[in-house]
């Protein structure tokens, strides 16, 4: 018997990291749809062939008309496919799929929490979203987070009860694909030589959206200190500019005599991490960080700051350094480190790639996901 499960997402952007393999998974025996914005992002063509898309008008930012009409949409979807199970990713998806899903009676709805928009916020902005989130827990049947600490600081901000959050696998929602994401000297080469970089030189990366909670704007200012010293280092940045960022952040390192290259958005990050030698992520908040877990799989160390979630894709002093949220010097200190020390990011490296490829495998997550949708979908036969 083939069920009918629904998927949600904001954008195309979240599917592409964290849902791919689940998605092509599951389809396998399922029919499965995906809703989505299919506007903002491109959807990466083989979720394209092997699920129905659906685009729904769901925007990133509250916009009352606009989410009421996604609302409404995704009512009329739910009432059409009658879907066994609705699983929502993405806080705005989140909210909608939820409450969709509880008033059309779906019997499963599943929400996986990838970090909270509102961890970094104060006053009445941290209440309304916080309580967004637990609008959604109570609208769910069961809830996830992808990584032991999100569930602990879920749990203590009182959005979950105690107990009533968990994590499918190991940790991350998506796993990382080992397959794309390695070692491979030849697209480092390749990439190396077009543009224009020695293979001796240290290059640090940055992948992920240009928004202010990534600390985009703490590490152009922690690389331009290093730049004075280090003219031949570069930082790459390669990511969507989803709050029209790009522009000051490029002025700042201009004025600052940084040497930076932004690449834009991409479907192949695993080309820019194979050329690179450190990932930097001074994010204010992660769910779990699995972008630090991809580059870990191509064999480079991560620098980040110690936030719930990210605490548990690096160990530190092992497959990574942390430093203090909003050390902005203490960044800029360990890329220094890293960049004159090639013996440290290689023994890091390595032990990266060691704990990504054992524990994180984009194979071992699905195969969480499809044990507890085979459990769940069984019990409901």
């Amino acid at each position: 018997m083939k069920h009918s499960l629904v998927f949600v997402a904001t954008t195309p952007f979240a599917v592409n990291a964290f849902l791919l393999t689940h998605l092509l998974a599951l389809a396998k025996t399922h029919e499965v749809t995906l809703c989505v914005n299919t506007t903002t992002y491109p959807l990466a063509e083989e979720v394209a062939r092997a699920v129905r898309v659906r685009h729904i008008d769901i925007a990133r930012k509250i916009s009352p008309w606009q989410d009421l009409h996604a609302l409404f949409q995704l009512l009329r979807c739910f009432r059409e496919i009658r879907p066994a199970t609705v699983h929502s990713l993405t806080p705005k998806a989140g909210l909608l799929a939820m409450l969709a899903g509880w008033l059309t009676g779906v019997p499963l709805r599943f929400h996986t929490f990838t970090g909270q928009v509102w961890a970094t916020r104060t006053g009445f902005g941290r209440s309304l979203l916080k309580g967004i989130d637990r609008l959604i827990t109570l609208c769910a049947s069961q809830v996830f987070a992808d990584s032991a600490s999100q569930c602990r600081f879920l749990e203590e901000e009182a959005v979950v009860r105690r107990g009533g959050i968990s994590v499918l696998g190991q940790g991350s929602v998506a796993g990382v694909d080992l397959a794309r994401f390695r070692p491979d000297p030849v697209a480092r080469a390749a990439l190396r030589a077009e543009t224009g970089v020695a293979d001796v030189e240290p290059v640090f990366l940055f992948v992920g959206r240009l928004v202010r909670d990534k600390g985009v704007f703490d590490l152009v200012e922690a690389f331009a200190a290093l730049s004075v010293k280090h003219e031949q280092w570069e930082l790459w940045v390669v990511g969507p500019d989803e709050e029209g960022l790009q522009a000051a952040l490029q002025a700042d390192g201009e004025r600052l005599g940084a040497r930076i290259r932004w690449f834009g958005p991409t479907l192949v990050p695993e080309r820019y991490m194979a050329a690179a030698d450190v990932f930097v992520l001074p994010s204010y908040r992660e769910g779990f960080g699995s972008v630090i877990i991809e580059a870990a799989a191509c064999g480079i160390p991560s620098i980040a700051y110690r936030i719930d979630g990210v605490i548990d894709a690096i160990v530190d002093g092992h497959t990574g350094l942390f430093v203090d949220k909003g050390n902005v010097q203490g960044i800029s200190d360990a890329m220094n480190r890293l960049g004159a020390e090639i013996s440290t990011r290689k023994t890091l490296g390595e032990a990266a790639h060691l704990r990504a490829s054992n524990k994180f495998s984009s194979a071992s997550v699905s195969s969480a996901w499809l044990d507890f949708y085979s459990s769940v979908l069984w019990g409901e036969a």
